[in-house]
């Protein structure tokens, strides 16, 4: 009787373990953009983008490029944490375009604002819309420092 309820006992504590296994510990999609969410929030990257509002109005962006900076980690940490696939796709996609705009805002200056301006406009095309608009579906409330 004893080696039943102990050979039960085992066969109980395997199968947790397998169901637990298979759990990859990923967040699923809500969490992950909670997740971002609670980072900036954390990181007090709106108060510091509202804090650089009249650099930006001035055409000096290159401290705004730091708060994206920033941004752009936590989406690349959420990727990595999150077990929807999609969402991935489309962090990863939101992170790369948040690169490249940074890259272009760290140059900026009052004198060749038009010129970032435009080359951040030309960013935003049909593709890198297509991209992140997962993103903008799965998590709508999420703020954006581009």
């Amino acid at each position: 009787m004893l080696k039943k309820v102990a050979a039960s006992a085992a066969e109980l504590t395997l199968a947790a373990t397998a169901i637990t296994g298979c759990s990859s510990g990923k967040l699923n999609t809500e969490e992950t953009c909670s997740y971002v969410s609670d980072q900036v929030a954390e990181k007090d990257l709106l108060h510091k983008a509202d804090d650089l509002s009249e650099q930006l109005i001035a055409g000096e962006t290159k401290d705004y490029a730091k708060i994206m900076d920033e941004f752009d980690a936590i989406l690349v940490d959420a990727a990595s944490k999150t077990k929807d696939k999609k969402l991935v796709d489309a962090l990863t996609a939101a992170s790369q375009q948040s690169q490249e705009i940074s890259k272009l805002m760290a140059q900026g200056t009052s004198e060749n604002v038009t010129e970032i301006s435009e080359k951040i406009s030309a960013l935003d095309t049909d593709d890198a819309a297509e991209a992140t608009a997962y993103l903008d579906e799965a998590c709508p409330d999420m703020e954006s420092f581009s």
